[in-house]
């Protein structure tokens, strides 16, 4: 369609809108700048477009329908957590579902997760994980002999940051750190945590690069932006059996067995502590499989994302 007309495609993303430092602002950002560069024009909402990508929820989808856009959602998870009516705050996220022509979830997991709680839909879906810059995130030598696991999030209890300081602890391995990179929501008394606080975006790259494992035991994590980097990096991780992020590690590193996910809503006081024997076996085992790991991770290259999401909008825009 668009190459029929002779120009570019014109794409406005609603998440640009947003200033803040979080995951899917900082996921756009990547992805609007990788999408210019193959020749997708990205403009903003008063202007004519030709899709309207929505991150998570959109109130104002009529605008750019009324202007012959085509409407695609991007969903990661999906609120199911006792300690908040979850239902109220799906709800604006199902309406926008119900109102697009079709949906990019993250991963399978995210796809579970939302026909769950909000049902399935007769629309066209596509299964695209995040991707990072492998220029900016790229593994150097970190000039010392120590053994550096990092671990980066917005702390909270689904982010379990107790199994992943406590696996860590039981690990006992000899000249180790780990470098906690986020603000934590608990501390340990361990001479060999470094808990850095919140670090800008800009900043993050050096820390993935001198580090040599990434642990996320997140519990019910879609895609995380952490994850993707320290794959893209060359960092073997360390991740929950839980979620999605196994389906993004693949065999570049360890799962840490657990009780899967039973989609179930939890308050955070119910979270499942993971048991830091298991946790501690996988920090050995992923140090001595290390050389056997699957690397470089081109298919987590924002470049290939871009790609993967032109390609997604060409077929919305082909489909009568």
């Amino acid at each position: 369609m668009i190459g029929q007309l002779g120009r570019k495609m014109k794409v406005c993303i609603n998440m640009l809108e947003n200033s803040a430092n979080i995951g899917p602002v900082i996921f756009a950002r990547r992805l609007a700048g990788e999408l210019e560069k193959i020749g997708v024009d990205i403009v903003g909402r008063q202007d004519r477009h030709d899709i309207l990508l929505a991150f998570i929820r959109d109130s104002n989808i009529e605008y750019s329908r009324g202007g012959g856009a085509k409407i695609i959602q991007r969903l990661d998870g999906i609120y199911h957590n006792l300690d908040v009516d979850y239902n109220e705050k799906n709800s604006s996220i199902g309406e926008t579902r119900r109102e697009v022509d079709a949906v990019i979830y993250q991963s399978k997991f995210s796809k579970a997760m939302v026909n769950r709680y909000l049902g399935k839909v007769g629309k066209m879906s596509f299964v695209i994980p995040n991707g990072a810059d492998s220029c900016e995130f790229r593994k150097e030598n970190n000039g010392n002999d120590k053994v550096t696991f990092l671990c980066s999030a917005r702390w909270r209890p689904d982010k379990r940051l107790d199994s992943i300081v406590e696996g860590f602890r039981f690990s006992n391995i000899p000249n180790s750190e780990l470098i906690v990179l986020g603000a934590p929501d608990m501390k340990s008394d361990l001479d060999n945590v470094n808990y850095l606080g919140e670090i800008s975006p800009s900043a993050l790259s050096k820390y993935y690069s001198s580090a040599d494992y990434f642990i996320h035991l997140a519990y019910n994590d879609s895609c995380p932006n952490s994850v993707i980097e320290a794959l893209v990096s060359e960092l073997p991780v360390i991740c929950a059996e839980s979620g999605g992020t196994k389906e993004l590690v693949k065999g570049s590193g360890e799962v840490v067995l657990e009780d899967v996910l039973s989609f179930e809503p939890l308050c955070d006081k119910d979270i499942p502590f993971i048991d830091s024997r298991e946790v501690a076996d996988s920090l050995h085992r992923c140090m001595e499989r290390k050389s056997s790991y699957e690397f470089p991770r081109e298919d987590l290259y924002i470049g290939n994302c871009a790609k993967n999401y032109k390609m997604a909008f060409e077929k919305v825009l082909s489909y009568d």
